[in-house]
């Protein structure tokens, strides 16, 4: 039951960053498209969700973030958003350390490449996560407050938004 709950949660949080870094794609593939360039990398896109899924649900139990749960929801909110891009950020070094290992790089090779990365680009994927850690970590920071399931049973079950409608 433990492991369906948390492949669920894991599904929700992959399907919310699915969608906005495909949407996020789906906007540079236009841009570029005007530039005469083609660009289809959604999977890419779908990668990255994958794996940042799993990096908060690593973080969330790992009880990362929770040190200001009993503030207005704003400030857990940011905070989380703060840590979870810093977790991120920790995570796709390993990544780029991983990669280069398995290339055959020295570290001094790899942390070269690293430093030689294209900041611009970097910078600008940094912000597309910041952002899209925004809306999710205010959602999941009012389903906390909520309760359990409270937020999912208004979202997808009639009676529960009628009843809401009704007492407020």
């Amino acid at each position: 039951e433990k492991a369906i709950h948390e492949l669920k949660e894991y599904l929700m949080i992959f399907l919310f960053l699915a969608l906005f870094f495909c949407t996020f794609t789906a906007f540079r593939r236009i841009v570029l498209r005007d530039a005469g360039i083609s660009y289809y990398h959604y999977g890419f896109a779908l990668i990255q969700a994958l794996v940042l899924a799993k990096v908060i649900l690593i973080g969330q139990y790992a009880k990362l973030g929770r040190i200001f749960d009993d503030r207005p929801l704003i400030i857990p909110t940011l905070y989380k958003v703060v840590v979870f891009s810093m977790l991120t950020i920790a995570f796709a070094l390993i990544e780029k350390l991983i990669e280069g290992w398995i290339h055959g790089k020295d570290l001094s090779g790899i942390w070269q490449q690293i430093l030689s990365a294209d900041w611009n680009l970097l910078l600008g994927k940094a912000l597309v996560v910041l952002c899209a850690f925004i809306p999710f970590f205010a959602v999941t920071e009012i389903g906390r407050v909520l309760g359990e399931n409270k937020l999912e049973e208004m979202f997808f079950h009639r009676s529960s938004a009628s009843k809401l409608k009704k007492n407020g």
